[in-house]
Parts: structure tokens; C-alpha cells; sequence
């Protein structure tokens, strides 16, 4: 792999991890939750919903089911909300 490539790359996972921990905080902020409250809900540790949030750790899909559960709706919903925030951040931010 060139190593142009491999920036593109990790640039493009930087940007999925922002955009990720956007939407969910937007999503957590909509639905009236606090991170401690979406922590105690989730069972998942608050320091690590903010880690989430800030793009700093990515979730596994285990993660990602306790979340979307504790905040009331799909995965598939939360990931449509991800996807059009992606699209608009891709906009703003060309890879």
C-alpha cells in the first residue's frame, strides 16, 4: 500500500469515528439523556460513551446494540442517521 493511501485511509476512519460520536450525541442530547444516564441505561461505562462521542474509540456492534436499546430505537435507524450525517461531513470535509 502507497502511502498515500494509507493517509486517505485514516483520515477516512478519523471521520467515521467524529461522525459516529456525533450522531450519537446528538441522538443522546434529542432523547433528553446525560452521559451518565445513557451509561446507567446501557451498561456501558460513561467515560467510554464519551470517548465515543468525542471520536477518540470506536464501538463494536455489541456496544452499538446496548446504546441504540437504552436510547429507544434500531440499529438500523441509528445508522441511517449516521449515514446522512456522514454524507453532509464528507461535504464539509472532502476526504
Amino acid at each position: 500500500m502507497n502511502s498515500n493511501r494509507g493517509v486517505h485511509l485514516e483520515k477516512e476512519k478519523r471521520s467515521e469515528l467524529i461522525v459516529f460520536g456525533q450522531t450519537l450525541q446528538s441522538i443522546r442530547k434529542s432523547r433528553g439523556f446525560t452521559q451518565d444516564e445513557l451509561s446507567l441505561y446501557s451498561k456501558v461505562d460513561r467515560s467510554f460513551i464519551s470517548e465515543l462521542e468525542t471520536g477518540i474509540k470506536a464501538a463494536t456492534f455489541p456496544t452499538i446494540l446496548s446504546l441504540t436499546k437504552a436510547l429507544n430505537l434500531s440499529p438500523s435507524e441509528f445508522m441511517k442517521q449516521y449515514e446522512t450525517n456522514f454524507s453532509e461531513y464528507i461535504k464539509r470535509h472532502p476526504l
